[in-house]
């Protein structure tokens, strides 16, 4: 059964760049905030957290999936539980790994800081690795995988 991305849970991308620079926040902090936030999303949401080439430690990866555990939109901000991979999943293999309607929105994260994506994108980036602890894995993602 395939299901929409209007479907709850919904997947989304988030793109950080370098965190030592003024008014930037760190993917383990568990805030992201975007004038751009989607009006739909809502707690139990799940995002891929991507760092940009300036980002020390994790650059042009996925280090880890966050999942959304406060939303507010007055502010267009969210905050979630981070949740670390064994091994970041590079650039390169997200490129390849997501559909081709999100590898337009991922070709263009110079400008698109976040985006919902296709639950079949979220899917393949995360199967690409494991979660650092079995414990951590929630529901959300349990169903999903």
């Amino acid at each position: 059964m395939t299901m929409s991305n209007d479907d709850s849970p919904r997947c989304y991308f988030a793109v950080y760049a370098d965190p030592t620079a003024p008014g930037r926040v760190t993917i383990e902090g568990g805030r992201f905030g975007n004038r751009n936030m989607p009006k739909n999303m809502d707690v139990g949401d799940m995002v891929l957290l991507y760092c940009t080439s300036s980002y020390a430690g994790y650059a042009k990866s996925v280090p880890g999936i966050g999942l959304v555990t406060a939303v507010n939109h007055g502010v267009k901000a969210f905050w979630y539980d981070y949740l670390a991979f064994d091994q970041p999943v590079p650039l390169e293999f997200v490129r390849f790994a997501v559909t081709d309607d999100d590898a337009i929105h991922v070709a263009n994260i110079r400008r698109e800081w976040l985006f919902q994506i296709s639950r079949e994108s979220f899917r393949a980036v995360v199967l690409a690795t494991r979660l650092k602890s079995r414990g951590q894995k929630s529901l959300a993602v349990q169903k999903l995988l």
